[in-house]
């Protein structure tokens, strides 16, 4: 019963965090989830992790253009969008290959080593690289469709929503301040998550987890069964993406790239414990 307690705060905080710095909050979901290895597979951790997303980083969009945020740039979102839907689809099936080709053990492992390589070259970029200037200000539409199909893989196959790498793409390649990177980075992890969900239903994978929580009734073991989490969690990331929005509003700059550059350095910490914990796993 303890994690019914634990996987909500684990959700506010990430979808808070998430909302504020532009990196939807999957980037810290999936990750602890794992952590705490509780399901039975890495797919409901992902799917958990993914409407969790697409909720709160819907609800954040809705927010700012209620409260008539300033959205710069919107049509190169929504370009890396439509390129991000395309990757979206590719990191469905790599993720659907992996994992039919291993266990559940290395595909985490496997995440979580690409994971930690990004958030490297992120952080080195935001500390060295980006306080020098260096940015680029790319306007062709076709040059943007191709990086949102890399960054809709990234998303979709790391089950992370997008988080960190769509505001250092948005920051390194378009030019765009911290704010305006963060809202734009929610509107390319939404339609990357919008994918990724379409080809759950196609591939099979709703059907697969959800007789999981038909055999987790009859065995008698309701705490597996990972739909009352989802019931659970995903009104709480609505609340925290609100509590993030009203927070990234009333933060600068230089607030929000605080923000932002101590919850990459947590994450890859937690990405570290999880490639420890499930090498253990493997050589047990």
């Amino acid at each position: 019963m303890i994690y019914y307690f634990i996987f909500p705060l684990v959700v506010i905080i990430a979808s808070i965090v998430g909302a504020i710095a532009g990196i939807g909050g999957g980037v810290i979901i999936r990750p602890v989830l794992d952590a705490f290895n509780y399901f039975d597979t890495a797919e409901i951790t992902n799917m958990i992790s993914t409407f969790c997303v697409i909720f709160g980083t819907s609800t954040s969009i809705i927010r700012h253009i209620a409260s008539k945020s300033k959205i710069e740039n919107w049509k190169t979102a929504v370009f890396l969008g439509i390129g991000a839907v395309i990757g979206g689809v590719i990191g469905q099936f790599l993720f659907g290959f992996v994992k039919d080709a291993s266990n559940d053990d290395i595909l985490k492992i496997t995440q979580s080593i690409i994971l930690i390589l990004l958030l490297i070259f992120v952080i080195i970029y935001m500390q060295i690289f980006l306080p020098k200037g260096k940015v680029m200000h790319i306007k062709n539409f076709i040059v943007t469709i191709i990086i949102g199909i890399f960054l809709g893989i990234c998303s979709t196959f790391l089950g992370i929503g997008g988080g960190p790498i769509n505001v250092a793409v948005l920051l390194l390649f378009f030019g765009m301040d911290m704010k305006q990177a963060a809202i734009n980075s929610l509107i390319t992890i939404i339609f990357s998550q919008l994918s990724k969900i379409v080809m759950a239903g196609i591939d099979g994978t709703f059907v697969t987890i959800f007789s999981q929580c038909t055999t987790d009734l009859a065995n008698g073991t309701p705490d597996q069964v990972w739909w009352l989490f989802l019931v659970i969690l995903v009104p709480i990331s609505i609340i925290g993406s609100l509590l993030g929005t009203w927070f990234n509003k009333k933060m600068t700059n230089k607030g929000v790239s605080i923000v932002y550059t101590a919850t990459t350095v947590a994450i890859i910490l937690i990405n570290i414990y999880i490639i420890v914990n499930s090498s253990i796993s493997l050589l047990a």
